[in-house]
């Protein structure tokens, strides 16, 4: 007996400890090295914003979660000096990304410089929206309870950004309010927002940029969805990097179940980007080509 203990303490438990001491060792390292790494971005970080973008500070009140939220403004040039004009909106989910490395504390997506080279190009304007996501994050992106995420509120996240923050955004700027020129964007989880967003309201959007979407959050559910109204007209932009591996095809799901919902050949894409993963430098270059189709 006392040999068989000294047998598993020997080739089972101290293996097993140490295994366990090594993975814990090498994510504490992980997490230093990240710090590290973080603490020198922002140490040389600037604010890269353009003039045209305003932050409004816990501005936005979001009633059936009691709590306020902050909103990323970008005005196309030309905006303040010809009031006659009014213009599409994209709206961004994780909108602290879009604009400013000082506020993402990361890589930002360049979006303003991508739509004032645009319009100084002779190209079109559009409004931006950028809205910080909940420090929740996973439960205001994810549609419908899951086991893992029990107080998924999604669906009614999404309900009141149709019912009461795009009318706020519209009564406040000039905005072209119809679908057509209403998009709705986002990365990763907020991606896969982006795809449920124009999924059960396309009576709100019309365009749906969905950057590395994460079906996987709710894959079953979210491909099973039906359109909530016709999606004969809408158009979709979905992409990923190559690097993302197991994002990869279920970006190529979303974009084949679009299709079946009855978005044509024509008003979809779907880039898969060469040697990129999941990272802001990927949406960064995923805008700089959707804009210009969106916008057309």
């Amino acid at each position: 007996m006392k040999k068989t203990l000294r047998l598993l303490l020997f080739f089972v438990v101290i293996p097993a400890l140490s295994y366990f001491a090594f993975r814990y060792g090498q994510r504490k390292y992980h997490d230093y090295q990240w710090e590290r790494s973080h603490a020198e971005f922002m140490a040389q970080a600037t604010n890269t914003a353009s003039e045209n973008v305003t932050v409004l500070r816990d501005s936005i009140l979001i009633p059936y979660q009691n709590s306020k939220r902050t909103v990323h403004v970008y005005l196309p040039p030309g905006y303040r000096e010809n009031d006659s004009i009014s213009y599409p909106v994209i709206y961004f989910m994780d909108g602290d990304g879009a604009f400013n490395e000082l506020e993402n504390e990361s890589e930002e997506w360049r979006v303003d410089e991508v739509i004032d080279s645009t319009v100084n190009a002779g190209g079109r304007g559009a409004i931006v929206i950028g809205l910080e996501s909940a420090e929740d994050r996973d439960g205001e992106y994810t549609p419908w309870p899951t086991s893992d995420i029990p107080q998924a509120h999604g669906e009614a996240y999404m309900n009141w950004f149709c019912k009461e923050f795009k009318p706020w955004v519209d009564a406040n700027f000039r905005t072209l309010p119809a679908p057509e020129h209403t998009t709705i964007g986002g990365i990763s989880r907020s991606g896969m927002m982006a795809y449920y967003a124009i999924m059960s309201h396309p009576e709100t959007f019309g365009v749906a940029l969905i950057q590395s979407p994460s079906m996987w959050v709710d894959e079953e559910r979210l491909l099973a969805m039906e359109p909530n109204g016709d999606l004969s007209n809408k158009k979709v932009f979905v992409s990923v990097g190559e690097l993302e591996a197991p994002m990869v095809p279920l970006a190529q799901k979303a974009h084949d179940r679009l299709a079946a919902a009855g978005i044509s050949a024509d008003n979809r894409k779907l880039t898969v980007y060469e040697g990129l993963g999941h990272w802001h430098i990927t949406w960064r270059q995923s805008f700089a080509e959707a804009y210009p189709w969106i916008v057309l």
